[in-house]
């Protein structure tokens, strides 16, 4: 079952169909696998917002905890807006017949996460879904992402890099 790392999980090129796992704990564990510094500052910034948000309960400030939770709501609610508007979604898995080209986006080191945009077509629209990739800084980004486009080209897709 060919299969390669993703940011939070593994994603599956099998049974005729693309396949993604995904989950927070495994985001932590490609943190732990590819550079312990960053998993544990990921741990460090987790607890910091555990802490924030006991602090602030435990001191009664509840308009802070209300308004810094309203304002990630939105930010978080416009994002996932914009994103279902130009028609990405979060299917778990996509038949590779109705997948018409990959596009691989490799990232920049430190300020964007290479990814795979999946771009397909299911009852008459054209729908497309990210891949989001290992992050750069781990040892093992660069060549997952290179493993990851061979994968794609031996499942028979077209990679079209724009």
């Amino acid at each position: 079952m060919p299969s390669f790392r993703t940011k939070r999980g593994r994603c599956h090129l099998d049974d005729g169909r693309l396949h993604l796992e995904s989950s927070l704990r495994g985001q932590f564990r490609r943190y732990r696998e590819g550079n312990r510094l960053l998993f544990y500052t990921a741990v460090a910034g987790v607890l910091a917002g555990i802490g924030f948000v006991v602090g602030k309960l435990l001191a009664g400030d509840l308009r802070t905890l209300l308004l810094v939770g309203a304002i990630a709501v939105l930010v978080v609610g416009v994002a996932r807006a914009s994103n279902y508007l130009r028609g990405f979604t979060t299917a778990d898995e996509v038949p590779l017949a109705a997948i018409e080209y990959v596009r691989p986006v490799r990232g920049t080191k430190g300020l964007t996460r290479p990814r795979f945009v999946i771009v397909y077509a299911t009852d008459g629209n054209t729908r497309r879904r990210y891949v989001m990739m290992p992050s750069l800084w781990l040892s093992y980004g660069e060549a997952e992402f290179q493993r990851a486009t061979e994968m794609f080209r031996d499942a028979g897709l077209t990679i079209r890099e724009d």
